[in-house]
């Protein structure tokens, strides 16, 4: 009678076990949405330092997912630069390229992209729901997603996002529209 008691709990852990991912607490790349806390991640930087979710709260961010053989991820790179020169957002390329830092990293000198470059691998753009590129994501200061742009953005489109979430955040404070409308 024990054995089978045993045999019994032991299977029903067993079955919350893979039913529960074994513990991962990613969301499912379907359930990345506007709304939904974006998926954990940590990259190394073209300067050899991680950059993960932990390390961006506090401010807006921007991650863009992109590779240098990709046509419409080029006009995004002037934008992206602008933005990063005149906001407060952090601006993050997730680089997609197979062959890593031999082709990124002199791509971003020749551009002269002046936003942190990481690289990404196919796991961590399927993680975020990936299916194209360029493919960006704009995260409030908890990280959650606030939109998603499949396809080329504007710096403008994103600036016009960002103002949602700086009015959305002075609400949470108590502000009246009025203090922080321009």
């Amino acid at each position: 009678m024990r054995t089978a008691v045993v045999k019994m709990f032991g299977g029903f852990f067993l079955t919350v076990l893979l039913f529960s991912g074994c513990g991962n607490s990613d969301p499912d790349p379907a359930n990345v949405v506007v709304g939904s806390q974006a998926p954990s991640f940590a990259l190394t930087s073209l300067d050899g330092t991680t950059v993960n979710n932990s390390t961006l709260k506090g401010s807006p961010v921007v991650l863009n997912f992109w590779a240098t053989w990709c046509q419409p991820c080029m006009t995004e790179i002037p934008e992206l630069k602008e933005l990063a020169a005149g906001s407060k957002a952090k601006v993050i390329g997730i680089a997609l390229d197979q062959e890593g830092l031999k082709t990124i990293r002199p791509f971003v000198a020749t551009n002269k992209i002046n936003y942190t470059v990481v690289l990404g691998d196919e796991e961590v753009f399927q993680r975020f729901n990936g299916v194209g590129i360029p493919y960006t994501l704009l995260l409030d200061s908890s990280q959650r997603i606030v939109k998603i742009y499949r396809g080329p953005t504007t710096r403008k489109a994103i600036e016009e996002d960002l103002k949602t979430i700086h009015g959305m955040a002075q609400l949470q404070k108590g502000a009246l529209p009025s203090q922080f409308d321009n």
